[in-house]
This record gives C-alpha cells, sequence and structure tokens, in this order.
C-alpha cells in the first residue's frame, strides 16, 4: 500500500493528460476503498462481505465524479488544471495513511474503539510513520530526474526525521531516535550553510520550500518537546499531519528548476530564514536537554511563575516565564553542544583559507568555546560561581547574585579579563573566549557582513557616523544603568536589607538571562536588519563595552609594513571586509601607519582581504619582542 501510494505521487507530480490524471483519482481512490471495509468490519462487527460490499460501494463513490470530470474534459477537449489533482492527491494520501494506520491498529490489538484519541494515537503509531516515511523516501527517489540534487537531500533528511519520531516506540528507541533524528538535522543544518553560502543563490521554489519545511520542523520539535513534558500526542499528531503536507505540496507542485536569487541580496527571505533555523534549533536544542536531564527536572529549574490572578499578574508572570524559559534553554549546556557543532563546523571550513596568525585564532576561539564555555562549566566545575574568570564568564551577574562571598571571585575576573584585553586586545574575549564570534565566524555567517552596508538600520549602527555613536551611547549608558542598579538590589537582597526578587530570582542573574539568553540571540538572527556584530556596534554587551574600553589603553593594534602601499591602494578591501565596519582604517594606516579602536577586536578579515598583504597584529608579543632585541623596526614579518 505504501509503495502504491509513492508510486500515486510521483505519477501525480508528471501527470500531463486526463487519462493520467484520472490513473491517480483511480488509485487513490481504490487504496481508501480497500482501507475502508476493513475499518468498518472490525468497527461495527459486521460480516466479511458487508465490509467487501462496503469497499466496494466507497469505490463506486470516490470514482463516479472523477470519471465525469476526466469524461467532460475528454469531450471537450479541456485540459484542466492540475491545482485539484494535487489537492486530491495529498488529502487522500494522509487520510489513506490514517485510515491504514486505524486498521493496523485495530488488527493488532492496539487499539479496540474508533474515537478522537484513536485517531490521534494512531497518527503516532509506527503503523503511521513508518509507511509516511517510506513513501517520502521512495517518491523522492523516483523523482529523483526530475528535482535537483539539494532538494533530493533535503527530502530524503525529511523523511529520516519522520521515521525518527520517538513516540512510536518506549524505551531504548525515544533517546536513540532523539539524538540520532538531531544529530541529523544538524548535519542538514551545517550542509545547508554551506550550500548557501558556495552558491550564494537559490531557486525561489525551493527557499520557499526551506522556509516551510523549518516552520514544520520546528513544530514537529515543540511538540515533542510538549510530549516529554506532560506526554500529550495532540500537538505531535497535527504537527505530523502539517509536516507531510509540506512535503506533499512541495514534491507535487514546485519545480525547484524555476528562476534563482541570491540570498545574501534578499533582506526578507534571509531574515524569515534565520529567524526559523533559530527556532528549529532552539526546540532541538531543548529536546535534548529534556531528555538528558529529564523534562520535568529541567522546567523545574527555570523557577517559572505561576501565570494566575489579575490581568497585570498574568501579563508580567508571562513575561517572566517566556524570558526565563527561552533564555535558560539558550544557554544550556546541549543547546551550546549543538551549536558548536554546527557553527564550529562553519568555522573549521574556513581554516584552510586563513591568514596563519587568524588560523591559530579561530583553532584557539573553537578550544575555547569546547572548554571555556561548555565543558569545564557544564561537566568538570558544575557549580563554578566561586571561581574567577569561568564562574563569571560573561561579567557580573552570570554567576549569580551579588553576594558578599562573591565580591572577591566577581572582581578577580573583571581584573583577569582586563589584563588579557591590556596585553591582546578585546578580541581575547570578542574573539576568542565568548561564544558569540563562533556563531558569526563560520563561512556563511561570515557572508553576512555584506548586509553591514545594504540597509539604512545596519548603516546607522554599524558605520562610525553621528547616529551610530548616538545610538551606542544610549543602548550603553541604559545597559550600564539597568545592570548597576541590579547590582546594588542584588547585594542588599544577598545581604538582607531588602527582599526585591523577581519572582524569586535575583535581578542580577535574570539581567543576566535577558541581555545574553535572549536579547543576544535576538540580536543575532536579525543580522539582515541590524548587521553583523551589533552586540559590539549597538553597545548593549556590557563585557564587551568593558574589555574594548580597557583595549583602548592597552597594547593591541592593527599596523601596516608599509603605509605607502595603503596610499595607492585601490580597493581599500580591509575596510569592506570588516564585519564590525571599521571603515576608517586605510587613513589611519597612511596617517598613522597603525589602525587602533575600540570597535576592532581582532577578527582577523582584512589581514586575510588585504591585497598587499601588509596588515599585521601588534600587542604585547611584538612589544617585548621589540625591547629583548632592541630592534625599533622589528614587524610581523620577522
Amino acid at each position: 500500500m505504501a509503495l502504491a501510494m509513492a508510486y500515486a505521487i510521483a505519477y501525480a507530480r508528471k501527470a500531463s493528460s486526463q487519462l493520467q490524471r484520472f490513473i491517480v483519482y483511480l488509485l487513490l481512490s481504490m487504496m481508501n476503498s480497500m482501507l475502508i471495509g476493513p475499518l468498518f468490519y472490525y468497527m461495527f462487527k459486521i460480516s466479511i462481505v458487508r465490509a467487501a460490499e462496503v469497499s466496494a460501494f466507497a469505490m463506486m463513490i470516490e470514482v463516479i465524479p472523477f470519471l465525469g470530470k476526466f469524461l467532460s474534459d475528454v469531450m471537450n477537449e479541456r485540459s484542466g488544471s492540475k491545482t485539484f489533482l494535487y489537492i486530491y492527491t495529498g488529502i487522500f494520501v494522509i487520510l489513506d495513511e490514517i485510515i491504514m494506520s486505524l486498521d493496523f491498529n485495530l488488527i493488532s490489538g492496539l487499539q479496540n474503539s474508533l474515537n478522537l484519541y484513536s485517531v490521534i494515537y494512531s497518527l503516532s503509531s509506527y503503523w503511521f510513520v513508518f509507511p509516511m516515511a517510506f513513501e517520502m523516501f521512495l517518491s523522492a527517489f523516483l523523482l529523483r530526474k526530475d528535482i535537483n540534487k539539494f532538494m533530493i537531500i533535503v527530502f530524503s533528511v525529511q523523511a529520516a526525521v519522520m521515521l525518527l519520531m520517538p513516540v512510536i516506540f518506549s524505551g531504548f528507541w525515544v533517546p536513540v531516535s532523539i539524538y540520532l533524528s538531531g544529530a541529523i538535522m544538524t548535519g542538514f543544518f551545517i550542509y545547508m550553510f554551506e550550500h548557501l553560502y558556495r552558491k550564494q543563490s537559490i531557486s525561489s521554489s525551493s527557499g520557499r520550500y526551506i522556509i516551510w519545511l523549518l516552520t514544520g520542523y520546528s513544530l514537529m520539535m515543540g511538540s515533542i518537546f510538549l510530549w516529554q513534558y506532560n506526554g500529550s500526542l495532540i500537538l505531535i499528531s497535527i504537527s505530523m499531519i502539517i509536516y507531510m503536507s509540506i512535503y506533499l505540496n512541495g514534491i507535487l507542485r514546485y519545480s525547484f528548476n524555476d528562476k534563482k536569487f541570491f540570498w545574501i541580496a534578499n533582506r526578507r527571505w534571509s531574515l524569515i530564514y534565520m529567524i526559523m533555523v533559530f527556532v528549529s534549533e532552539f526546540f532541538m536544542g531543548a529536546t535534548f536537554d529534556a531528555q538528558y536531564y529529564g523534562a520535568t527536572p529541567f522546567i523545574s529549574s527555570m523557577n517559572l511563575a505561576a501565570v494566575s490572578g489579575t490581568f497585570y499578574n498574568i501579563m508580567a508572570s508571562s513575561l517572566y516565564d517566556f524570558i526565563a524559559f527561552f533564555g535558560i534553554t539558550a544557554l544550556s549546556t546541549w543547546f551550546l553542544i549543538m551549536m558548536g557543532i554546527e557553527m564550529g563546523s562553519l568555522v573549521v571550513f574556513r581554516l584552510k583559507s586563513a591568514h596563519p596568525e587568524n588560523r591559530i585564532r579561530l583553532i584557539l576561539m573553537l578550544c575555547a568555546y569546547a572548554i571555556y564555555s561548555v565543558l569545564i562549566p557544564s561537566f568538570i566545575i558544575p557549580n563554578n560561581s566561586k571561581i574567577p574568570f569561568i564562574g563569571w564568564s560573561m561579567g557580573i551577574g552570570s554567576g549569580g547574585p551579588v553576594a558578599p562571598d562573591l565580591i572577591i571571585p566577581i572582581v578577580l575576573t573583571y581584573v583577569i579579563s582586563g589584563l588579557l584585553s591590556f596585553f591582546f586586545g578585546s578580541r581575547q574575549m570578542c574573539s576568542v573566549f565568548c561564544t558569540a564570534p563562533v556563531m558569526y565566524q563560520g563561512t556563511f555567517y561570515d557572508s553576512m557582513k555584506k548586509f553591514n552596508r545594504s540597509g539604512k538600520i545596519s548603516k546607522s549602527i554599524t558605520l562610525s557616523n553621528r547616529s551610530g555613536k548616538l545610538i551606542y551611547r544610549i543602548i550603553s549608558l541604559m545597559v550600564y544603568s539597568s545592570i548597576g542598579m541590579a547590582a546594588v538590589i542584588s547585594f542588599l537582597d544577598s545581604i538582607h536589607v531588602t527582599s526585591l526578587y523577581i519572582y524569586g530570582t535575583d535581578p542580577e542573574y535574570m539581567l543576566y538571562i535577558f541581555y545574553f539568553g535572549v536579547l543576544w540571540y535576538l540580536v543575532f538572527i536579525t543580522m539582515p536588519v541590524l548587521g553583523s556584530y551589533a552586540c559590539i556596534n549597538t553597545g548593549y554587551c556590557h563585557w564587551g563595552n568593558f574589555n574594548r574600553f580597557i583595549s583602548r589603553f592597552g597594547f593591541f593594534r592593527l599596523k601596516v609594513k608599509d603605509p605607502s602601499a595603503c596610499l595607492t591602494c585601490k580597493t581599500k578591501d580591509c575596510a569592506t571586509a570588516c564585519p564590525v565596519g571599521n571603515h576608517e582604517m586605510p587613513g589611519s594606516f597612511i596617517k598613522n601607519g597603525y589602525y587602533k579602536d575600540s570597535r576592532c577586536i581582532g577578527i582577523g578579515d582584512c589581514l586575510e582581504a588585504c591585497p598587499n598583504d601588509n596588515i599585521f597584529f601588534y600587542d604585547v608579543r611584538q612589544y617585548l619582542r621589540k625591547k629583548i632585541t632592541k630592534n625599533e623596526n622589528l614587524d610581523a614579518t620577522k
């Protein structure tokens, strides 16, 4: 039956004549009627003869209207529209699968009645999932010559995810299916990012389908997370119907070989794509955490507020719960592991072509993400609030409240990080230790820096003009004021002078969750609007602001071997390559022989873009080398 439906799907896409369309109607109607008879037999305890009569009657009722339409089209020489064929095929494929699942569940004794629950249960049983996944695999294979390679991979991944639904079996299947499907989707995201980066264009229908697919996958992963928490199958059943409908709509209707568009020039598509990728990743990370820690303990650790009482209380507690759930999930161990694998792979793709010193920085960045951001705080020293620099990785608030016994670790954190920024520049944080550079500097995401100069908002934020500086000052002032006030309240709470908590959560820690678990990701996924590295250019990251401020008085700067080469340079590629928007570099190189600015975080794209290989990093290492060798003309080549 599944094999026949896969052929029907492939045949419906290729059908060009009235006869071919009628064959599709006939095939799907025949399968539907064959499945209705057994359903009546088991539900109403009728005889086999009556069941056969029910099937025959259903066949007649379903086929006669389409036979009449077929004869009318032939006699009047009308070609007819294929829209109805596609809708009919999609509805009947899903309907036949539902009835077939009900039949086999009744035959096998998994169900003994027909009601809403039995229909929901049938949609989450292996009698529905396995045949549906098989149809997806086979129909994509049958149409492989009509669809481009990229979309065949997309359809195959979609079928694999359907096959690995965790609800169809219990026991070991649940964790295996969750982790394996997550691994497949992570690998697919990596493939998709790299494909878009290298091709720079995608067909219009492929672009639309990718957005719909990510929407369906987000719904599916969200429903799985809810099932992990309360065992509800309703949303899973609905999401699978939507997921399959997306597949059928795409494989039947879309050409995937139509006009292409450059995604980097399409701000709207890129923004929607970034949002839907993140939503998919978010719920995928949530399911990982729920599986590893247990859904109930994971939710309980968020200290969510009860949504009840007056309208004001309902709105306030709902907002708090959203920030807490969103932020804690986005900062959780398994979410960071998944994002590290995904984004880190894109960074690895850059290593081969990277400048030698930039290659070292990228490797250090990956190691710092794995060790400093994931391994140490989550697996080696989970209770690390009293450990400077590690326990307070993003400054005040990231380790908890401002309690008296934590003052020294907090101060030492700022001292350690400040010294590193003084010696090596703020790149030690913004380009190495922070999780942000791993996500910004992979091949696909790095190419999005082109949005810095292509939009009104991104230009005003990225470029060092009057409006950009004003935005930076206002936002950074607001951030520091909020953190300062929250720190005072947190300290007073800790010494029992006041008791001002946000639904039982320390206000400073709550700000950390909001700034780095919520706002940072909102800034990241809106790169097509705000531009690359808006966390730096808007000034909202107080930890980055601190390190960049210290860097202004330190050793780090960009230097050139020959300022005259910059004078005759026709491209000024160093300025256009900078993802932070340091467009003043060429003029400073010509005038001073170096460039020093708090926004320069040593990403190194300017080194790679320079056509004369003229730029190099200067920090405490070169300073000490000069002092030791007493060579004032020592440069990066020696």
